[in-house]
């Protein structure tokens, strides 16, 4: 990281790290994760000055970061086309890590939304559930990437999707949450149950959790919700805490910075105009703690598969030791039910759960294998590659863009 000095209101330089203007929103609070990413960026590579709007209750100097704003580079969530040309004309450089504001001449750096879409639609199909909607909003680009995505998946296994648009922006500011929470009303109380629903953000899904309440439609019984871009105080303070696809903000805020540094140093061309950070996963609570199978036989070894296996590497014949059945009619009535046989659900629960291992822990793959009860370190692999396509670790290095600062 090269040092540059800032000016003071003299024209004096007064200090030796370059300054760096950092707009978040305050009503997204999935993006405070962004701050956690640039700062790990700096403690491994040198230090900025950072400038960043915070709310202090008016006891320390208010930052603005407009058009006007002076220093060395950028990080924004959204932005003007004044302020982008303003910018651009002083040779300030700028990275967005928006999926709104997308410009010719500003790397960005965003979720990929293909793939959150794609996570909640696996999610809920694993309930069981055979209706399915995504709400969503027909101006904002990351909704409908989600959406598409979403629908996509849910379309491949033959399941019919609704989708719900509703357009925020056309409500006036004044009344705009009494309008939505109307919209949502009315949606809900047309829309065919059971359902799996999966809403574009957080936000959203926490209206149509409360609208259920307010209707009282049972959630999870009648229906299940997910949402995308995990905010803590929203996800636990809905009534059943919320599932939600998760948003790697640490990880958009350290490549983001990285970024920004190489440019800051003059560097031409250091990154692809677009940048999709990979999901990291899902946080599943009580919205969507249920399994809609009315068949109780199948619910039941449903139950002990996802009980069972991400630890033991439970086999079909167990699962038919107390079930007066054979083998070929429990397949049968299991793929009716839940669309899949029981070894393909059996490996989908602990693919996910190795996965999960893979991402959240420093284990070794012996000490995984030990946890999971694989045979062998090898034995894991074989499993891994085959249903995969790449080694363990090839799948733990990948999706990795934020190094550990205990190196």
């Amino acid at each position: 990281m090269q040092k540059q000095k800032i000016r003071g209101r003299n024209g004096k330089r007064r200090s030796p790290f370059p300054l760096v203007g950092i707009r978040l929103p305050s009503w997204a609070g999935f993006t405070r994760t962004i701050y956690r990413g640039i700062l790990k960026y700096m403690r491994l590579h040198g230090q900025w000055q950072i400038e960043t709007r915070l709310d202090s209750t008016n006891e320390m100097k208010p930052s603005v970061i407009d058009s006007t704003w002076q220093g060395d580079g950028l990080i924004l969530f959204r932005y003007s086309e004044e302020e982008a040309n303003a910018f651009l004309s002083r040779n300030i450089p700028v990275i967005n890590v928006s999926s709104e504001c997308l410009h010719p001449k500003i790397p960005t750096v965003i979720p990929n939304n293909n793939e959150l879409g794609t996570i909640a639609a696996e999610h809920l199909l694993s309930l069981g559930f055979k209706q399915f909607a995504f709400w969503g909003d027909p101006t904002r680009n990351y909704s409908k990437q989600r959406g598409r995505a979403f629908m996509n998946r849910i379309a491949s296994v033959g399941y019919p999707c609704r989708e719900i648009e509703i357009e925020t922006a056309q409500f006036s500011w004044h009344r705009k949450w009494e309008r939505l929470h109307e919209a949502i009303l009315v949606a809900m109380e047309n829309s065919e149950r059971p359902v799996a629903v999966f809403a574009k953000d957080v936000i959203l899904a926490a209206n149509i959790i409360n609208a259920c309440s307010e209707l009282g439609i049972s959630v999870p019984d009648e229906v299940v919700i997910t949402g995308a871009n995990e905010d803590e105080l929203f996800c636990n303070t809905t009534t059943p805490p919320m599932t939600c696809v998760q948003y790697p903000g640490e990880a958009i805020g350290y490549k983001a910075a990285g970024i920004l540094d190489r440019m800051m140093n003059g560097e031409k061309n250091v990154a692809p105009l677009l940048t999709e950070v990979p999901i990291q996963g899902i946080s599943i609570r009580e919205s969507t703690n249920t399994l809609a199978i009315r068949d109780r036989l199948i619910a039941e070894t449903v139950h002990r598969i996802r009980q069972e296996a991400p630890s033991f590497p439970l086999q079909v014949c167990e699962l038919l030791e107390n079930i007066p059945m054979s083998r070929a009619g429990f397949n049968k009535r299991f793929q009716k039910a839940m669309g899949i046989p029981p070894k393909s659900e059996i490996i989908r629960v602990r693919l996910q759960h190795l996965k999960s291992l893979l991402k959240t822990t420093s284990w070794s793959i012996k000490e995984i294998s030990i946890q999971m009860q694989f045979d062998s370190s090898e034995e894991l692999g074989r499993f891994f590659r085959r249903e995969t396509g790449m080694t363990a670790t090839e799948f733990r290095k990948k999706p990795t863009l934020v190094p550990s600062s205990n190196k």
